[in-house]
Protein backbone atom coordinates (compact mmCIF):
# COMPACT_ATOMS: atom_id res chain seq x y z
CA UNK A 1 0.00 0.00 0.00
CA UNK A 2 1.39 3.75 -1.18
CA UNK A 3 1.56 5.70 2.43
CA UNK A 4 1.82 9.47 1.89
CA UNK A 5 4.54 10.95 3.29
CA UNK A 6 3.05 12.01 6.88
CA UNK A 7 4.54 16.66 6.51
CA UNK A 8 3.45 16.95 2.70
CA UNK A 9 -0.47 17.20 3.74
CA UNK A 10 -1.75 17.94 7.28
CA UNK A 11 -4.85 16.00 6.43
CA UNK A 12 -4.65 12.25 5.07
CA UNK A 13 -7.37 9.81 4.52
CA UNK A 14 -7.06 6.08 6.17
CA UNK A 15 -8.46 2.87 5.14
CA UNK A 16 -12.73 2.52 5.93
CA UNK A 17 -15.07 0.60 5.68
CA UNK A 18 -18.34 1.20 4.39
CA UNK A 19 -20.30 -0.49 7.08
CA UNK A 20 -20.11 -1.45 10.54
CA UNK A 21 -20.41 -5.06 10.13
CA UNK A 22 -19.40 -8.39 11.89
CA UNK A 23 -18.35 -6.13 14.57
CA UNK A 24 -19.02 -8.92 17.72
CA UNK A 25 -18.71 -8.17 21.17
CA UNK A 26 -16.80 -11.58 22.72
CA UNK A 27 -17.44 -10.32 26.55
CA UNK A 28 -19.77 -8.27 26.32
CA UNK A 29 -23.66 -8.06 25.72
CA UNK A 30 -24.28 -5.16 23.49
CA UNK A 31 -26.11 -4.81 20.55
CA UNK A 32 -24.27 -6.88 17.12
CA UNK A 33 -23.76 -4.91 14.31
CA UNK A 34 -24.70 -6.61 10.83
CA UNK A 35 -24.51 -5.74 7.21
CA UNK A 36 -24.80 -7.59 4.35
CA UNK A 37 -22.12 -5.70 2.83
CA UNK A 38 -19.09 -8.07 2.77
CA UNK A 39 -15.89 -5.83 2.49
CA UNK A 40 -12.59 -7.02 0.72
CA UNK A 41 -9.18 -5.16 0.89
CA UNK A 42 -8.34 -2.36 -1.48
CA UNK A 43 -5.61 0.19 -1.46
CA UNK A 44 -7.28 3.65 -0.73
CA UNK A 45 -5.37 6.57 -0.19
CA UNK A 46 -7.49 9.83 -1.27
CA UNK A 47 -7.67 13.00 0.21
CA UNK A 48 -11.22 15.04 -0.36
CA UNK A 49 -10.52 18.79 0.17
CA UNK A 50 -13.99 19.56 0.78
CA UNK A 51 -14.07 16.84 3.82
CA UNK A 52 -16.99 16.78 4.89
CA UNK A 53 -17.49 14.48 2.24
CA UNK A 54 -13.23 12.50 2.89
CA UNK A 55 -15.25 9.86 5.46
CA UNK A 56 -17.59 8.42 2.84
CA UNK A 57 -14.48 6.62 2.62
CA UNK A 58 -14.80 3.40 0.59
CA UNK A 59 -13.47 -0.16 2.01
CA UNK A 60 -10.87 -0.69 -0.86
CA UNK A 61 -9.92 -3.95 -1.61
CA UNK A 62 -6.27 -5.05 -2.95
CA UNK A 63 -6.80 -7.50 -5.67
CA UNK A 64 -5.00 -10.67 -3.78
CA UNK A 65 -4.97 -14.46 -4.86
CA UNK A 66 -7.96 -16.67 -3.66
CA UNK A 67 -5.59 -18.62 -1.33
CA UNK A 68 -4.67 -15.56 0.47
CA UNK A 69 -7.82 -13.92 1.51
CA UNK A 70 -7.31 -10.49 3.15
CA UNK A 71 -9.21 -8.79 6.06
CA UNK A 72 -8.67 -5.23 7.07
CA UNK A 73 -10.57 -3.43 10.08
CA UNK A 74 -10.71 0.67 9.95
CA UNK A 75 -10.18 2.94 13.48
CA UNK A 76 -11.55 6.16 13.75
CA UNK A 77 -10.48 7.81 17.20
CA UNK A 78 -11.22 11.70 18.80
CA UNK A 79 -9.88 12.84 22.00
CA UNK A 80 -11.55 14.97 24.65
CA UNK A 81 -15.12 15.65 24.61
CA UNK A 82 -15.00 17.92 27.40
CA UNK A 83 -18.02 19.76 28.67
CA UNK A 84 -17.35 23.02 29.73
CA UNK A 85 -20.35 25.68 31.10
CA UNK A 86 -21.43 26.89 27.72
CA UNK A 87 -21.30 23.45 26.09
CA UNK A 88 -24.48 22.70 28.72
CA UNK A 89 -26.03 25.57 29.02
CA UNK A 90 -28.50 25.66 26.99
CA UNK A 91 -29.27 22.18 27.51
CA UNK A 92 -29.28 23.56 31.48
CA UNK A 93 -31.99 25.92 30.54
CA UNK A 94 -34.21 24.14 28.14
CA UNK A 95 -34.24 20.32 28.07
CA UNK A 96 -36.14 20.55 24.90
CA UNK A 97 -32.35 22.20 23.31
CA UNK A 98 -30.27 19.44 24.95
CA UNK A 99 -29.44 18.02 22.10
CA UNK A 100 -26.28 17.64 21.24
CA UNK A 101 -25.71 15.79 18.16
CA UNK A 102 -24.56 19.40 15.78
CA UNK A 103 -21.39 18.66 18.20
CA UNK A 104 -20.02 15.57 15.88
CA UNK A 105 -22.05 16.16 12.96
CA UNK A 106 -19.27 17.49 10.34
CA UNK A 107 -17.26 14.11 11.69
CA UNK A 108 -20.10 11.77 11.03
CA UNK A 109 -19.77 9.97 7.98
CA UNK A 110 -15.78 9.48 8.80
CA UNK A 111 -17.00 8.13 12.32
CA UNK A 112 -19.68 5.80 10.67
CA UNK A 113 -17.39 4.90 8.21
CA UNK A 114 -14.86 3.07 10.03
CA UNK A 115 -15.29 -0.20 11.65
CA UNK A 116 -14.47 0.65 14.91
CA UNK A 117 -14.92 4.60 16.07
CA UNK A 118 -13.92 5.60 19.33
CA UNK A 119 -14.62 8.05 21.79
CA UNK A 120 -12.68 9.70 24.94
CA UNK A 121 -15.85 10.87 26.89
CA UNK A 122 -13.52 12.92 29.63
CA UNK A 123 -16.76 13.71 32.11
CA UNK A 124 -19.19 11.58 33.99
CA UNK A 125 -22.91 12.15 33.07
CA UNK A 126 -24.87 13.24 36.80
CA UNK A 127 -28.84 13.64 36.67
CA UNK A 128 -30.21 17.17 35.74
CA UNK A 129 -32.02 17.69 39.54
CA UNK A 130 -28.00 17.08 40.72
CA UNK A 131 -26.76 20.29 38.36
CA UNK A 132 -24.26 20.21 35.91
CA UNK A 133 -21.11 21.49 36.32
CA UNK A 134 -17.51 22.65 34.77
CA UNK A 135 -13.92 22.81 36.11
CA UNK A 136 -13.44 21.47 38.74
CA UNK A 137 -15.44 19.14 38.74
CA UNK A 138 -17.34 17.84 35.91
CA UNK A 139 -20.79 16.76 35.94
CA UNK A 140 -22.19 16.40 32.78
CA UNK A 141 -25.31 15.92 30.50
CA UNK A 142 -26.34 12.22 29.45
CA UNK A 143 -27.58 13.60 26.13
CA UNK A 144 -23.84 13.98 25.51
CA UNK A 145 -23.72 9.73 25.49
CA UNK A 146 -27.14 9.90 23.05
CA UNK A 147 -25.12 12.29 20.53
CA UNK A 148 -22.24 9.66 20.49
CA UNK A 149 -24.52 6.80 19.54
CA UNK A 150 -26.39 8.72 17.36
CA UNK A 151 -22.70 9.78 15.57
CA UNK A 152 -22.06 5.99 15.47
CA UNK A 153 -19.50 5.44 18.28
CA UNK A 154 -18.93 1.92 19.28
CA UNK A 155 -16.30 2.41 22.10
CA UNK A 156 -16.23 4.93 24.99
CA UNK A 157 -12.86 5.38 27.31
CA UNK A 158 -13.78 6.83 30.37
CA UNK A 159 -10.91 6.27 32.72
CA UNK A 160 -9.73 9.79 32.44
CA UNK A 161 -8.68 12.09 35.40
CA UNK A 162 -11.87 13.70 35.63
CA UNK A 163 -13.83 10.38 36.18
CA UNK A 164 -14.28 10.59 40.54
CA UNK A 165 -15.30 14.62 39.78
CA UNK A 166 -18.65 13.93 40.85
CA UNK A 167 -18.00 10.27 43.19
CA UNK A 168 -18.84 6.69 43.44
CA UNK A 169 -22.48 7.53 42.83
CA UNK A 170 -21.81 9.65 39.46
CA UNK A 171 -19.53 6.56 37.87
CA UNK A 172 -22.32 4.20 38.80
CA UNK A 173 -25.11 6.86 36.90
CA UNK A 174 -22.43 6.58 33.98
CA UNK A 175 -22.52 3.39 33.77
CA UNK A 176 -25.98 2.75 33.94
CA UNK A 177 -26.35 5.24 31.32
CA UNK A 178 -24.45 2.86 28.46
CA UNK A 179 -26.05 -0.20 29.80
CA UNK A 180 -27.90 -1.71 26.89
CA UNK A 181 -26.22 0.52 24.81
CA UNK A 182 -24.97 0.01 21.39
CA UNK A 183 -21.62 1.76 22.54
CA UNK A 184 -19.01 -0.16 24.71
CA UNK A 185 -17.64 1.30 27.56
CA UNK A 186 -13.89 0.89 28.83
CA UNK A 187 -12.26 2.13 31.86
CA UNK A 188 -14.91 2.15 34.86
CA UNK A 189 -16.91 -0.94 36.39
CA UNK A 190 -19.23 -1.91 38.79
CA UNK A 191 -17.82 -4.82 40.12
CA UNK A 192 -14.65 -6.22 40.59
CA UNK A 193 -15.92 -9.22 37.75
CA UNK A 194 -15.91 -6.90 35.15
CA UNK A 195 -12.19 -4.87 35.99
CA UNK A 196 -10.91 -8.48 35.81
CA UNK A 197 -12.99 -9.32 32.73
CA UNK A 198 -10.44 -7.65 29.19
CA UNK A 199 -13.48 -6.67 26.84
CA UNK A 200 -12.64 -8.31 23.59
CA UNK A 201 -14.42 -7.79 19.92
CA UNK A 202 -14.13 -9.98 16.73
CA UNK A 203 -14.65 -7.68 13.42
CA UNK A 204 -13.62 -9.13 10.16
CA UNK A 205 -11.81 -12.33 11.15
CA UNK A 206 -9.44 -10.82 14.15
CA UNK A 207 -9.90 -10.44 17.54
CA UNK A 208 -9.32 -7.43 19.37
CA UNK A 209 -8.46 -6.65 22.82
CA UNK A 210 -9.13 -3.19 24.18
CA UNK A 211 -8.01 -1.99 27.64
CA UNK A 212 -8.21 1.70 29.10
CA UNK A 213 -6.26 3.64 31.75
CA UNK A 214 -5.91 6.67 33.62
CA UNK A 215 -2.79 7.96 35.13
CA UNK A 216 -5.09 9.56 38.19
CA UNK A 217 -8.13 11.02 39.43
CA UNK A 218 -6.98 14.82 40.42
CA UNK A 219 -6.66 13.83 44.25
CA UNK A 220 -9.68 12.02 44.70
CA UNK A 221 -9.56 8.50 45.98
CA UNK A 222 -11.43 5.29 44.82
CA UNK A 223 -13.72 3.83 47.60
CA UNK A 224 -11.98 1.17 49.77
CA UNK A 225 -14.68 -1.19 49.44
CA UNK A 226 -14.80 -0.67 45.32
CA UNK A 227 -10.93 -0.51 44.16
CA UNK A 228 -12.87 -1.66 40.71
CA UNK A 229 -14.07 1.45 39.96
CA UNK A 230 -11.92 3.16 37.60
CA UNK A 231 -8.84 1.46 35.79
CA UNK A 232 -5.73 2.88 37.12
CA UNK A 233 -1.87 3.02 36.36
CA UNK A 234 -1.30 1.84 39.49
CA UNK A 235 2.33 1.51 41.21
CA UNK A 236 1.84 -2.24 42.15
CA UNK A 237 1.49 -3.02 38.15
CA UNK A 238 -2.05 -4.22 38.54
CA UNK A 239 -2.11 -2.65 34.97
CA UNK A 240 0.51 -4.34 33.38
CA UNK A 241 -1.30 -7.80 34.27
CA UNK A 242 -4.00 -6.66 32.75
CA UNK A 243 -2.46 -5.34 29.42
CA UNK A 244 -0.96 -8.86 29.09
CA UNK A 245 -4.09 -10.64 30.02
CA UNK A 246 -5.46 -8.51 26.99
CA UNK A 247 -2.77 -9.62 24.78
CA UNK A 248 -3.12 -13.70 26.11
CA UNK A 249 -7.17 -13.06 24.84
CA UNK A 250 -6.71 -11.47 21.30
CA UNK A 251 -5.00 -11.20 18.24
CA UNK A 252 -4.31 -7.64 18.44
CA UNK A 253 -4.37 -5.41 21.56
CA UNK A 254 -5.57 -1.73 21.65
CA UNK A 255 -4.98 0.61 24.77
CA UNK A 256 -5.98 3.73 25.44
CA UNK A 257 -3.90 5.88 27.75
CA UNK A 258 -4.91 9.10 29.86
CA UNK A 259 -1.86 10.18 30.82
CA UNK A 260 1.10 13.10 29.96
CA UNK A 261 1.16 17.16 31.02
CA UNK A 262 -1.49 19.48 30.05
CA UNK A 263 -0.45 21.48 27.34
CA UNK A 264 2.60 20.14 26.63
CA UNK A 265 3.32 19.19 23.04
CA UNK A 266 5.70 16.27 23.45
CA UNK A 267 4.96 13.35 25.43
CA UNK A 268 6.80 13.16 29.11
CA UNK A 269 9.34 11.22 30.26
CA UNK A 270 6.79 9.53 32.40
CA UNK A 271 4.26 8.74 29.75
CA UNK A 272 6.90 7.51 27.72
CA UNK A 273 8.00 4.57 30.79
CA UNK A 274 3.99 3.84 31.19
CA UNK A 275 3.62 3.31 27.03
CA UNK A 276 6.93 1.37 27.19
CA UNK A 277 5.40 -0.55 29.91
CA UNK A 278 2.39 -1.30 28.31
CA UNK A 279 4.20 -2.40 24.89
CA UNK A 280 6.47 -4.78 26.08
CA UNK A 281 3.51 -6.50 27.96
CA UNK A 282 1.97 -6.62 24.71
CA UNK A 283 -0.29 -3.42 23.40
CA UNK A 284 0.34 -3.28 19.75
CA UNK A 285 -1.13 0.41 19.57
CA UNK A 286 -1.98 3.09 21.85
CA UNK A 287 -4.05 6.08 21.64
CA UNK A 288 -3.18 8.75 24.33
CA UNK A 289 -5.12 11.79 26.05
CA UNK A 290 -5.16 14.37 28.59
CA UNK A 291 -2.94 16.80 27.67
CA UNK A 292 -5.29 19.07 25.93
CA UNK A 293 -2.88 19.81 22.87
CA UNK A 294 -2.15 17.12 19.67
CA UNK A 295 1.40 15.49 20.44
CA UNK A 296 3.10 13.36 17.59
CA UNK A 297 2.07 9.95 16.40
CA UNK A 298 4.19 7.12 14.83
CA UNK A 299 6.08 3.81 14.99
CA UNK A 300 7.56 3.64 18.93
CA UNK A 301 10.29 1.18 19.70
CA UNK A 302 10.72 0.27 22.87
CA UNK A 303 14.01 -0.29 24.55
CA UNK A 304 13.36 -4.09 24.87
CA UNK A 305 12.94 -3.72 21.15
CA UNK A 306 8.92 -3.86 21.08
CA UNK A 307 7.39 -1.61 18.37
CA UNK A 308 3.90 -0.18 18.26
CA UNK A 309 2.04 2.54 16.73
CA UNK A 310 1.32 5.30 18.91
CA UNK A 311 -0.74 7.99 19.08
CA UNK A 312 0.84 10.85 21.84
CA UNK A 313 -1.67 12.60 22.35
CA UNK A 314 -5.48 13.45 20.37
CA UNK A 315 -5.84 17.10 22.27
CA UNK A 316 -9.64 18.46 22.72
CA UNK A 317 -12.14 17.23 20.28
CA UNK A 318 -14.59 19.77 21.61
CA UNK A 319 -13.86 21.88 24.92
CA UNK A 320 -14.73 25.85 26.03
CA UNK A 321 -10.56 26.06 26.46
CA UNK A 322 -9.45 29.62 25.82
CA UNK A 323 -5.91 28.64 23.64
CA UNK A 324 -5.71 28.26 19.99
CA UNK A 325 -3.40 24.83 20.90
CA UNK A 326 -6.75 23.70 22.77
CA UNK A 327 -8.87 24.23 19.91
CA UNK A 328 -6.83 21.87 17.69
CA UNK A 329 -7.90 17.97 18.27
CA UNK A 330 -6.66 15.31 16.45
CA UNK A 331 -8.41 12.24 14.71
CA UNK A 332 -6.45 9.40 14.08
CA UNK A 333 -6.86 7.07 11.61
CA UNK A 334 -5.70 3.77 11.32
CA UNK A 335 -6.01 -0.12 10.26
CA UNK A 336 -5.38 -3.32 10.90
CA UNK A 337 -4.78 -6.24 8.26
CA UNK A 338 -4.61 -9.46 8.14
CA UNK A 339 -3.19 -12.13 5.79
CA UNK A 340 -4.22 -15.80 5.61
CA UNK A 341 -2.06 -17.93 3.59
CA UNK A 342 -2.73 -21.89 3.93
CA UNK A 343 -2.93 -22.69 7.93
CA UNK A 344 -0.82 -19.38 9.01
CA UNK A 345 -1.75 -15.73 8.59
CA UNK A 346 0.39 -12.38 8.92
CA UNK A 347 -1.24 -9.55 10.98
CA UNK A 348 0.04 -6.02 10.39
CA UNK A 349 -0.96 -1.83 11.38
CA UNK A 350 -1.33 -1.48 7.53
CA UNK A 351 -1.70 2.15 7.79
CA UNK A 352 -1.83 5.26 10.09
CA UNK A 353 -2.32 8.80 9.99
CA UNK A 354 -3.77 12.31 11.85
CA UNK A 355 -6.11 14.54 10.46
CA UNK A 356 -6.69 17.75 12.29
CA UNK A 357 -9.88 18.85 13.68
CA UNK A 358 -10.47 22.42 14.94
CA UNK A 359 -13.44 23.41 17.80
CA UNK A 360 -15.41 25.81 16.47
CA UNK A 361 -16.39 27.89 19.33
CA UNK A 362 -20.00 29.76 18.52
CA UNK A 363 -22.60 31.02 20.72
CA UNK A 364 -25.12 27.89 21.22
CA UNK A 365 -23.12 25.70 18.94
CA UNK A 366 -19.87 24.09 19.74
CA UNK A 367 -18.49 21.59 17.40
CA UNK A 368 -15.73 20.07 15.49
CA UNK A 369 -14.61 20.75 12.21
CA UNK A 370 -12.05 18.76 9.67
CA UNK A 371 -8.87 21.32 9.43
CA UNK A 372 -9.29 20.84 5.59
CA UNK A 373 -12.73 22.19 5.81
CA UNK A 374 -11.81 24.97 7.97
CA UNK A 375 -11.70 28.74 6.59
CA UNK A 376 -10.68 32.41 7.52
CA UNK A 377 -14.12 32.76 7.23
CA UNK A 378 -14.83 30.91 10.20
CA UNK A 379 -12.03 31.71 11.95
CA UNK A 380 -14.01 35.14 11.90
CA UNK A 381 -16.71 33.53 13.70
CA UNK A 382 -14.81 32.27 16.34
CA UNK A 383 -16.07 33.06 19.86
CA UNK A 384 -11.90 33.05 20.86
CA UNK A 385 -11.01 35.15 17.87
CA UNK A 386 -11.65 38.66 19.70
CA UNK A 387 -8.99 37.33 22.38
CA UNK A 388 -7.00 35.80 20.08
CA UNK A 389 -6.98 37.97 17.22
CA UNK A 390 -4.24 35.70 15.79
CA UNK A 391 -6.33 32.70 15.11
CA UNK A 392 -6.94 31.60 11.50
CA UNK A 393 -6.76 29.14 9.11
CA UNK A 394 -2.74 29.67 8.70
CA UNK A 395 -2.46 29.25 12.43
CA UNK A 396 -3.98 26.12 12.75
CA UNK A 397 -1.91 24.18 9.63
CA UNK A 398 1.26 25.86 11.01
CA UNK A 399 0.53 24.53 13.94
CA UNK A 400 -0.68 20.69 12.91
CA UNK A 401 2.48 20.57 10.94
CA UNK A 402 4.54 21.73 13.85
CA UNK A 403 3.16 18.85 15.78
CA UNK A 404 4.20 16.37 12.65
CA UNK A 405 7.70 17.61 12.89
CA UNK A 406 7.75 16.79 16.35
CA UNK A 407 7.82 13.31 16.54
CA UNK A 408 11.65 13.06 16.12
CA UNK A 409 12.13 14.61 19.48
CA UNK A 410 10.47 11.60 21.30
CA UNK A 411 11.96 8.72 19.44
CA UNK A 412 8.76 8.47 16.73
CA UNK A 413 9.21 7.35 13.56
CA UNK A 414 7.27 8.63 10.46
CA UNK A 415 5.17 5.78 9.84
CA UNK A 416 5.39 6.15 6.31
CA UNK A 417 8.60 4.93 6.50
CA UNK A 418 7.41 1.76 8.64
CA UNK A 419 4.23 0.77 7.86
CA UNK A 420 3.20 -2.24 7.19
CA UNK A 421 4.29 -2.78 10.73
CA UNK A 422 4.08 -6.43 11.68
CA UNK A 423 1.87 -7.11 14.67
CA UNK A 424 3.58 -9.55 17.30
CA UNK A 425 1.51 -11.39 19.59
CA UNK A 426 3.79 -11.84 22.91
CA UNK A 427 2.09 -14.17 24.51
CA UNK A 428 1.14 -16.00 21.63
CA UNK A 429 4.98 -16.94 21.10
CA UNK A 430 5.13 -18.06 24.99
CA UNK A 431 7.75 -15.42 25.66
CA UNK A 432 7.72 -11.32 26.42
CA UNK A 433 10.72 -9.27 25.44
CA UNK A 434 12.36 -7.36 28.67
CA UNK A 435 15.00 -4.75 28.46
CA UNK A 436 18.21 -5.80 29.61
CA UNK A 437 19.02 -4.92 33.04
Amino acid sequence: MRILPWLSLFTLVACSGTSKENLLPVHDSATEKTSAVDTLAVDFAAVDSTALDTAAALDSVKPVKEDSPVFEVSFFAIGDVLFHTPLFKACKEDSSKCNYDYVFAPWKKDIQAADIAIVNQETVFVPRSEGYASYPSFGSPEEIGLAEIEAGFDIVTHATNHTMDRRASAVDYTIDFWTGKSANVLGIHKTQAGQDSVFTLDKKGIRFSFVNFTYGLNGQKLPADRPYLVDLLDSNGDWVEMVRKAEAEAEVTVAFMHFGTEYVELPTAEARAYAEQAIDAGADILVCTHPHVIEPYGIYTTKAGNRALVYWSLGNFVSNQQDISTNLGGVAKFAVRKVVKGDSSRLEVSSATFEGSVTQQEVGNYHAIPLVAYSDSLAEHHLLKAKKPELSLKAFEELFHKNLENAPKCNTEDPANVLPLEIVNLSAKGFRKTAAP
